[in-house]
């Protein structure tokens, strides 16, 4: 995938820098542009709180679009920016993730990176609802933060965690993780049999789903092995891995045991009946990954 134009939302939280620090990362292996954009709202920490006087708009703007440009300048001045395009926007508006959707629509945004976590006294609103949004509704793939890692040395993707289910949201996930992968690093492709999509009095003690049904083992290994070699370049390594449990559960488990850099994974499917990566699950994984999270769609 080639990635020309990254949007970055910020909130200036500690999440919203980390998630600066993998667009920056990013930008520079994709010879990309990096917008930072910040929404000034007129609502405090809760927009539907009637008690809640609303703030005189005299000044208000300019009063938080001046505290904007100096976070702004706090934020960019930890990173070396010599080789990065990066223009830091300030917008105003009511709903911040219509903003950034609308602001990505019109500026011809090819990817998005922001954090999910909120700085309450500075820009409230990014606490799971917008990453949440924009997630479900952005047409470009969205990279996610939830934990700030210490340092501002910027990411590398050497080990990167893509999920599949086969269909084609899975295909799109793995090559925009070969694109981001660095030199010498690995894939996992992981599969995951859902070993609720069975009655469980199917299953004695001690069984798996593999048990029960071998047939399922070596047709996944079939699919991952094609799908691999059609999608994959011949001395990238791209590890086929079958692992049986809850999807978004397996996933994190998975993740965390192989010290993933990142998990690149799709939004949607049409594999109703094993409920592998639906949006439900992506939430899942996005609320509790101890690593950045790119969604595809």
């Amino acid at each position: 995938m080639n990635i020309k134009h990254i949007l970055v939302p910020s909130d200036f939280s500690a999440t919203a820098k980390q998630a600066l620090a993998n667009a920056m990362s990013i930008a520079q292996q994709q010879q990309a542009k990096i917008t930072l954009l910040h929404i000034v709202t007129v609502y405090n920490d809760d927009p539907y709180n009637g008690e809640q006087p609303f703030p005189a708009l005299d000044g208000y703007y300019e009063e938080m679009e001046q505290r904007a440009g100096d976070f702004f300048k706090q934020e960019m001045a930890a990173f070396d920016l010599n080789t990065i395009d990066i223009k830091p926007v300030i917008r105003r508006g009511f709903s911040v993730y219509e903003e950034i959707l609308s602001f990505a629509g019109e500026s011809n945004v090819d990817f998005i990176a922001m954090g999910t976590h909120s700085r309450k006294s500075v820009a409230r609103f990014f606490l799971g609802s917008v990453a949440e949004n924009i997630v479900h509704h952005a047409d470009c793939p969205v990279l996610t933060v939830r934990i700030h890692s210490a340092g501002d040395a910027l990411p590398v993707f050497k080990r990167i965690l893509v999920p599949t289910d086969f269909y084609e949201q899975s295909g799109h996930a793995l090559k925009l993780a070969l694109s981001l992968l660095a030199k010498d690093g690995r894939i996992d492709f992981l599969h995951v049999v859902e070993d609720a999509i069975h009655p469980a009095y199917f299953v004695a003690e001690g069984e798996t789903m593999f048990d029960v049904l071998p047939h399922i083992r070596d047709k996944s290994e079939e699919t991952l092995a094609k799908m691999t070699s059609d999608l994959a370049p011949k001395g990238v390594d791209v590890a086929p891995i079958i692992k049986e449990g809850r999807i978004a559960q397996t996933i994190l488990d998975y993740a965390r045991e192989a010290e993933s850099d990142l998990i690149v994974m799709g939004t949607h499917s049409m594999n109703a009946v094993a409920q592998v990566l639906i949006g439900s699950q992506a939430n899942k994984v996005i609320r509790n990954a101890g690593c950045p999270v790119i969604t595809t769609k």
